[in-house]
């Protein structure tokens, strides 16, 4: 029994590590200016010789994330190329915006 304890004990142990579970991480609340929390970014699109790079934000509805255990407003900015917007359009950034307040 005791055996079969330990080697639960050293499963977990190994699980935490390739997990990442045994370093510390920093859960401290962020600055007070602070009003967003960025979840994703990826690259702008390349665009060809004679087309220019469009850029837009668009907003969710209040409550569609959470910012600090809080309600929020999902924003979303994109990019495109002039020339071929629907096949170039990429999500560069992907955050939760605080104020958001719910009607009841």
């Amino acid at each position: 029994m005791r055996l079969s304890k330990l080697f639960a004990a050293a499963c977990l142990s190994l699980t935490l590590a390739a997990c990442g579970g045994t370093e510390s991480t920093d859960e401290s609340v962020p600055p007070e200016d602070l009003s967003s929390v960025e979840q994703r970014v990826e690259p702008v699109p390349l665009c060809p010789p004679g087309e220019q790079t469009l850029y837009w934000t668009e907003y969710g509805a209040c409550g569609g994330c959470l910012y600090l255990r809080q309600p929020g407003t999902p924003v979303r900015k994109y990019a495109a190329c002039s020339g071929n917007v629907s096949g170039t359009k990429s999500l560069i950034g992907n955050s939760c915006q605080s104020g958001c307040v719910l009607e009841p």
